[in-house]
C-alpha cells in the first residue's frame, strides 16, 4: 500500500476518541465473512484479502486518497488493535468493501471536516464520505447515490430528550461548521442562539461543561458520544421533520473526478447484495439498517451543473 503522513490532530480529539471508543466496544464483533478492515495510524489501507464480489476491477492500480475528519463515531475513528492504532468505522469497512471490489488502493488523511472541502476540492484522487449533496455543493462536487440514510440527534446534558425542533427554542445550540445539520438548524430556527465549532468534540465538551444546552449532530454519532459519557442524553428529530434538508450520505470527490462512476456502481451493487446493511448493522445498529427499501438512496448527481 501506498503510504502518507497521517495529519495529527490535536490531544484533545485523540482522547476523546479513545473515551469513546471505549463506549463503543460491543459493536466491534467480527463480520462474517470478513477480516477487521480498516486504515492503520499511517494512513495506510489495511483490509484483509477475501474474495471479490465485482470481476470487473474497473480501478485496478489506480491510488486514491480518503480524506476525512477521524473522530466521527461510528463513522471514523481510532481504534487500538494489537498494539496499533487504527482508523475504523462504517465508512472506512465500506471503502475497503470498495477497494477489494474495483482494485484500488488508498491512504488515509485525518483533517477537521471545516478543511476537508478545500482538500478534496483541489484533488482529482482524493474523496471524503459521510457527505450530503445540495445545489450548492453540486456547483463544486460530484457524489455518488447514497450509502446510508442518517437522522439528526440533539445531545443534551441530562433532563428529558429533545425530539422536536420546537422543543429547542430558547436553549444555546452548538453545531460543526458548515454541516447539514449546521445549515438545518438555521432554516428552521433562523432566531436561534447557535454557535459553531470546527469539530464534533469541540461542540461536545461545550455541552459537557455547561456552556451549551444542546448539540445538533448526526444521530449515530450522538448515539456513541451518549454511550462514552455518562449523563448524556440523547433525542432524535424525525426523519419526516428534516428530510427537507438533511439528505442521505454519500461518497464525495472533486467534480469530473474519474472513479465516482465506478464507486457510484459498486454502491449500487452493495445496496443490494445487503454488504452495505450489514456494515450498518455492525457499526452503527439494526435500527439504521435500509431494509427492503433503498429507494431514498437516490441517484449520482456526477455531473450536475
Amino acid at each position: 500500500m501506498e503510504r502518507n503522513s497521517i495529519r495529527t490532530a490535536n490531544l484533545d480529539r485523540r482522547g476523546f476518541v479513545g473515551l469513546m471508543a471505549l463506549g463503543t466496544m460491543g459493536m466491534m464483533g467480527a463480520l462474517a465473512g470478513c477480516g477487521e478492515s480498516g486504515s492503520d495510524a499511517s494512513g495506510s489501507s489495511s483490509s484483509s484479502s477475501s474474495s471479490s464480489k465485482s470481476s470487473s476491477k474497473a480501478l485496478a492500480g489506480k491510488k486514491l486518497t480518503f480524506v476525512g475528519d477521524d473522530a466521527f463515531a461510528p463513522y471514523r475513528y481510532v481504534k487500538t488493535v494489537g498494539g496499533k492504532k487504527k482508523v475504523v468505522g462504517l465508512d472506512i469497512a465500506i471503502a475497503d468493501e470498495m477497494a477489494k471490489r474495483l482494485g484500488f488502493t488508498y491512504t488515509f488523511e485525518a483533517q477537521e471536516f471545516s478543511a476537508t472541502l478545500a482538500s478534496v476540492q483541489s484533488s482529482k484522487t482524493s474523496f471524503t464520505m459521510a457527505m450530503s449533496s445540495n445545489t450548492e455543493r453540486e456547483k463544486t462536487f460530484d457524489f455518488t447515490r447514497g450509502y446510508y440514510e442518517p437522522l439528526v440527534g440533539v445531545l443534551t446534558k441530562g433532563g428529558t430528550a429533545i425530539t422536536k425542533v420546537s422543543e429547542l427554542k430558547g436553549k444555546s445550540i452548538a453545531c460543526t461548521t458548515g454541516t447539514v445539520q449546521n445549515k438545518f438548524i438555521e432554516a428552521v430556527l433562523p432566531d436561534g442562539d447557535i454557535h459553531t465549532y470546527d469539530g464534533g468534540s469541540q461542540c461536545l465538551q461545550e455541552v459537557l461543561a455547561g456552556r451549551i444546552d444542546a448539540y445538533l449532530c448526526d444521530g449515530a454519532e450522538g448515539q456513541s458520544m451518549r454511550d462514552a459519557n455518562k449523563g448524556l442524553v440523547l433525542g432524535l428529530l424525525a426523519r419526516k421533520d428534516t428530510q427537507d434538508y438533511v439528505g442521505v450520505y454519500r461518497v464525495m470527490a472533486t467534480k469530473g473526478a474519474s472513479f465516482v462512476s465506478a464507486f457510484d456502481k459498486c454502491i449500487g451493487e452493495m445496496l443490494k447484495d445487503g454488504t452495505i446493511d450489514k456494515y450498518i448493522g455492525k457499526y452503527v445498529g439494526k435500527d439504521f439498517e435500509w431494509g427492503d427499501d433503498t429507494s431514498a438512496a437516490g441517484t449520482a448527481t456526477k455531473g450536475v451543473n
